[in-house]
């Protein structure tokens, strides 16, 4: 049965100052608060610093509807989120947080990470667990210390969250360590996803596929002095296009790792990475596995096979992406609007919604918007088509 039903498998909810309430006191001030600057803009602050820097000098209405920028509530407002996804016929949404993408990115104390997942943790559960039907929250999980990461991973399967959030890359422990060998074992046995969102992590905002391990310490003290110099720069393109590309890390890591291979029932995701690379990052893993065939680590299959069989996906505005279906199959992609961020299509999102029913057959069309996402995060769809029936028809 096909659906009309439209799943976001990328939205965000903000951290409030009820979920920093569910931190120890001793660590309330490590952790980054969002604000609104004299402008109306957003702006994140730590300690009273501003850690960002807006070039804006006004904002149109669009621009007033993202990021947050009018809702104090950081999306936590249950009525104002769900007239929000009504306003793109957006049925559910799988939520990442906003400021906990930098979780276990390199500042801070341990601890403090571990202790920022529980909060978060804590504080979406309770917040959206009479929703769960239509508004599924992520469990964040910081990696710092592999025993504390066992402990959230294994509580969090045990809340009922629908999918682990991990960092995209993290270069001082790469998941191709065999250190994260029991995560991928729990993971692989409680059925639940693994989800890579891109812009988390250390480099995934500076993308430059830097490898600090090779560094001698007079280097490495002149890359901390030219990051220290860019400080008051504008953003610029290779924080977010090489962000997007850094999407690419997970799946190489894991595909040559052999990780797919071992945990065959493993499923891996994807988010905010748009996906019109893929099709060329699965053609090189096949092409360096034959050429570089006596160095390289033996694979039973193809590297691509690992990926389309057990990853997934998500695009919001990709045409090359709904080109290259041919190439890579319908069955790994999944629809999200990134609500409420800048570089997401939300509340413009209906033009792109149509071009994947236009460009897409029927199926392929269906399982993109809501499909591989109710499959991938336990929603159900005929529950979901009955209550965007009962709208459209109170709407009438």
């Amino acid at each position: 049965m096909l659906h009309d039903v439209v799943i976001s498998a990328d939205a965000h909810v903000g951290e409030p100052d009820a979920m920093r309430a569910r931190l120890p006191e001793h660590y309330r001030d490590l952790l980054p608060r969002l604000e609104s600057d004299v402008n109306g803009d957003f702006k994140v602050t730590l300690a009273g610093e501003d850690l960002r820097n807006s070039t804006a000098t006004s904002l149109g209405e669009i621009d007033l509807m993202k990021e947050f920028r009018t809702d104090p509530s950081q999306g936590t407002d249950i009525d104002r989120r769900l007239r929000d996804m009504a306003l793109e016929g957006v049925d559910a949404a799988v939520m990442f947080p906003n400021i906990g993408l930098s979780l276990s990115g390199g500042r801070g104390p341990t601890a403090f990470h571990h202790a920022w997942a529980r909060a978060w943790n804590d504080f979406v559960r309770d917040t959206f667990g009479p929703w769960q039907h239509r508004l599924k929250p992520v469990a964040m999980i910081a990696v710092d210390d592999i025993d504390e990461m066992m402990k959230e991973a294994e509580r969090a399967i045990r809340l009922g969250f629908c999918t682990l959030f991990l960092p995209a890359n993290v270069p001082w422990r790469p998941y191709r360590m065999p250190d994260y060998e029991p995560l991928w074992s729990l993971a692989e046995e409680a059925g639940i996803p693994l989800n890579f969102h891109v812009f988390s992590g250390n480099l995934a905002l500076h993308a430059d596929f830097a490898d600090l391990g090779a560094m001698d310490t007079d280097r490495f003290a002149a890359y901390s002095g030219v990051v220290e110099r860019q400080r008051d720069w504008p953003e610029m393109l290779n924080s977010t296009v090489l962000g997007m590309a850094a999407g690419m890390a997970p799946i190489v890591e894991l595909t040559g790792a052999g990780v797919l291979e071992n945990h065959p029932n493993l499923r891996i995701v994807v988010t905010e990475a748009e996906c019109g690379w893929l099709a060329w990052v699965l053609h090189a893993m096949d092409q360096m596995q034959r050429q570089r065939h006596l160095g390289m680590k033996k694979l039973d299959l193809r590297p691509s096979e690992y990926f389309l069989r057990q990853g997934a996906i998500t695009i919001t505005d990709d045409p090359v992406a709904l080109n290259n279906v041919t190439f890579t199959g319908s069955n790994i992609l999944m629809w999200g609007n990134d609500y409420p961020h800048d570089e997401g299509s939300w509340p413009e999102s209906l033009p792109f919604i149509n071009r994947i029913r236009e460009e897409l057959d029927p199926e392929s069309a269906h399982r993109v918007l809501c499909a591989n996402a109710a499959e991938l995060f336990g929603f159900d769809l005929d529950h979901l088509q009955k209550t965007r029936d009962e709208v459209m028809r109170h709407a009438a």
